[in-house]
């Protein structure tokens, strides 16, 4: 009798546990990709950019993150590559995870070869960035009966185009004023 009561509740609990947990609501991995401004500064190689991700789920453990690459169609230019991964655990309430991508935002790099591009010339450059959030999965049951919760995954892209100067050597004109 003890054993078919035991039973009975581990059955009631399974039960109650796996309508909570297979609400849409409740289970739904949800991600947003929002990229910053990119641009470069004033006629130097240095250019700004970056993106965050922004992942949330109602699962414990979260994992996101994204990489990038940014280049200039040019033969003078090498691209610069990047990318970060955090991963947050939270019990008992929604859990959101922010991931800057690089850390610090808006991030700051040369670009490659700049300094070797002729005078006077305008590149157009691509800052191309992706996303990604994973919550962990789970399997609860008895013996003979099982569910699996969480184990969603997202994921997104883009491109943001920006243009790179380099100021003339016009024998007229304001160009040449800033080396």
């Amino acid at each position: 009798m003890k054993t078919q009561a035991s039973t009975l509740g581990a059955l009631l609990s399974f039960g109650v546990l796996a309508a909570f947990c297979s609400s849409s609501t409740q289970a739904a991995l949800s991600m947003k990709t929002v990229p910053s401004s990119v641009y470069q500064h004033m006629t130097t190689s240095q250019f700004w950019f970056g993106h965050t991700v922004i992942a949330g789920t109602y699962i414990t453990r979260l994992t996101a993150g994204g990489s990038y690459s940014a280049s200039c169609v040019s033969q003078d230019t090498q691209a610069v590559t990047g990318g970060r991964t955090l991963t947050s655990e939270v019990l008992g309430n929604y859990n959101q995870l922010y991931v800057t991508v690089p850390a610090v935002l808006p991030a700051s790099r040369e670009m490659p070869g700049f300094d070797n591009v002729p005078r006077g010339s305008r590149l157009d450059c691509y800052y191309n960035w992706s996303s990604f959030a994973k919550e962990a999965t789970y399997t609860i049951g008895i013996p003979g009966s099982s569910i699996t919760i969480g184990g969603g995954e997202a994921a997104d892209s883009g491109v943001v185009k920006f243009v790179m100067q380099k100021p003339g050597t016009a024998t007229g004109g304001d160009d040449a004023c800033i080396p």
